[in-house]
């Protein structure tokens, strides 16, 4: 922990629990905004909701920022189906999903399956989350 301070850098660990933060750990409704994870079995589900009813994606307070954590996933990860996920349909559902309802806020994180894996159009998962921290 100590050479993540010393370079300026930080751990954040987020739970789906409320009660770990005597362990150090975070609840994540208390913290962030997320969508639904799943783009459906068939990758044809590419809206961009909250994860939690009651904490919409553009939610906005007196002084604090949520973290925007989006994740793009199949129900079931396979490499091949991650090529077609994870590349211009990846960007696009940033772009035209995402953004527009979480207040014009690009994510703060992005989660895909094989994060290595794209479709061949030049837009990579590193590559797109590149641009988004170039943005900021």
């Amino acid at each position: 922990m100590s050479d993540l301070v010393g370079s300026g850098k930080r751990l954040l660990i987020f739970s789906d629990e409320p009660d770990r933060e005597y362990l150090g750990v975070m609840y994540d409704r208390a913290w962030t905004v997320s969508n639904f994870w799943s783009l459906g079995d068939l990758g044809n589900d590419l809206s961009c909701v909250s994860r939690w009813p009651d904490v919409p994606l553009d939610r906005e307070e007196p002084g604090f920022r949520r973290l925007f954590t989006m994740s793009h996933h199949r129900n079931v990860p396979t490499v091949i189906n991650a090529a077609l996920d994870n590349g211009s349909r990846l960007r696009d559902r940033i772009d035209r999903q995402c953004r527009p309802a979480a207040g014009g806020r690009d994510p703060n994180f992005v989660s895909v399956d094989f994060h290595r894996v794209s479709d061949g159009s030049g837009h990579a998962p590193a590559s797109i989350v590149a641009e988004l921290n170039a943005r900021n």
